[in-house]
């Protein structure tokens, strides 16, 4: 079974899903401990609180709600994703804290110039925001473009990096 730790912002509490493999994903955060619970039922399924977790990353994630700078060197478990999500994600990983880089510039990283539509799709399905920074990627006319979490998170997420 996925266990959970959480995590506190001025937005709410969120929480970092864990599998035998690493972190499986990151819950954004709600307004409450009912919606948080919610969130990770209908994302991840069943998980159990695990207060004994090594909350290394939690201090971490909080340390970047507060706007600060700060480096997430943590194995992710990429779960079911394909190999060119894989790559996707790996790719993500690289873009600096406070950087943006463009849908096209990552599916030529990935060796797929045309594929700007599939690296969207890829980014789409990425359970562990912020630390694979799927909002750090704009649009080529530098738009926001699309988020599929939370409305207003990759605004805010981006501010937070002082990129808006």
């Amino acid at each position: 079974m996925r266990t959970f730790s959480v995590y506190e912002t001025e937005w709410g509490v969120g929480a970092a899903i864990f599998s035998e493999r690493g972190l499986a994903g990151i819950a954004l955060p709600q307004q409450d401990d009912v919606q948080l619970i919610g969130e990770i039922d209908r994302r991840f399924g069943a998980c159990k609180y695990n207060q004994n977790l090594d909350n290394t990353l939690s201090l971490t994630l909080e340390r970047y709600f507060r706007g600060e700078r700060v480096h997430f060197d943590i194995q992710v478990d990429y779960g079911l994703a394909t190999k060119f999500e894989k790559e996707v994600y790996e790719h993500l990983r690289g873009i600096p804290y406070g950087e943006t880089s463009s849908y096209r510039a990552l599916a030529e990283r990935c060796g797929r110039p045309g594929a700007a539509r599939a690296v969207g799709n890829a980014m789409a399905k990425n359970p562990v925001p912020i630390i694979i920074p799927c909002h750090r990627v704009l649009r080529s006319d530098r738009s926001i473009g699309g988020w599929s979490g939370l409305p207003g998170w990759k605004e805010r997420l981006l501010r937070i990096e002082g990129m808006l």
